[in-house]
């Protein structure tokens, strides 16, 4: 029986060891986006990329970033991230775009975060940070040889997430109409629920709903009012139970109410106004109310 392998074998105790100067090692992510809808196609560049290091305040807008910042960001514990050094992990790098395109395109910028993907090293036991093998070949007199060679560091997972907005007249005005509908509906719920379910019902309902009564209708109504004066004469009330009285203009009779005359001083009969012809009268009198 013959066996195949690698020379010589692995040694899992054998440590890695790491790079000197690691975290000073820059990383530059160039990132392309587009927004189809509106035809526009973005970059996250800056004019001047030879003297520029990201800075989350002092210059927010480079692409250029520290191995070392990242880590930081990534694992905020100190030990956590030598032993990420060591053997490797796995980061996430997020950028996210937030455009408005009523402004220039220029004006939008890129937010990044990261993370860490790969599990911490204090609750795994098997298979801890990130490795990779790969081979080397190379020719030797007649002979090919090979090296295989395991490989620890960190694994960069990058992940782009954008939108973009612009302001359309038709979508404010279908989104108006809705918040309207909306608020309509909640009106009517509202009053449902006050007038059946609520314990004081019928308190709401009094404010609500307005009773009207006949008897208080027909108290309020125009009316007539005759006096004896020099002569037989009528005067016409409206609203009497208001501050304000106002009197219709006075008529006299020289009949038995077959006629009516506006002059004054034509002589007048000695036959008083009958209230049921007055009623049929009525309407050419211009009064519209009912008289009592």
């Amino acid at each position: 029986m013959n066996f195949l392998g690698w020379c010589p074998v692995e040694d899992d105790l054998e440590k890695p060891k790491i790079i000197n100067e690691i975290l000073n090692f820059t990383i530059f992510i160039k990132n392309f986006i587009e927004f189809p809808l509106f035809n526009i196609k973005h970059k996250n560049m800056v004019e001047n990329l030879k003297s520029c290091i990201f800075h989350p305040i002092k210059n927010p807008d480079c692409p250029i970033f520290r191995l070392g910042y990242i880590i930081d960001e990534a694992e905020k514990d100190r030990q956590e991230r030598e032993l990420m050094l060591r053997f490797g992990g796995v980061i996430r790098v997020k950028i996210d775009w937030d455009c408005n395109l009523d402004r220039k395109i220029k004006l939008c910028k890129p937010k990044y975060s990261f993370a860490r993907l790969d599990t911490a090293f204090s609750e795994e036991t098997f298979s801890v940070g990130f490795n990779f093998r790969f081979a080397s070949h190379w020719k030797h007199g007649r002979k090919y040889l090979r090296s295989l060679k395991k490989a620890f560091g960190l694994r960069l997972i990058i992940s782009v997430n954008g939108k973009a907005g612009k302001f359309d007249f038709i979508t404010l005005t279908l989104n108006t109409g809705s918040l309207i509908g909306i608020f309509g509906l909640a009106t009517f719920f509202c009053d449902i629920i006050l007038l059946n379910l609520t314990k004081k019902a019928s308190v709401y309902r009094d404010y609500v709903i307005q009773r009207a009564h006949t008897g208080e209708t027909r108290d309020n109504s125009v009316f007539q009012i005759t006096k004896e004066r020099d002569e037989n004469s009528a005067t016409i009330l409206e609203n009497p139970h208001t501050d304000d009285r106002k009197y219709s203009q006075l008529f006299w009779t020289t009949e038995s109410f077959g006629q009516f005359s506006d002059t004054a001083g034509t002589q007048s009969s000695s036959n008083l106004i009958d209230r049921n012809q007055l009623l049929r009268l009525q309407p050419g009198l211009g009064l519209t109310n009912i008289i009592n």
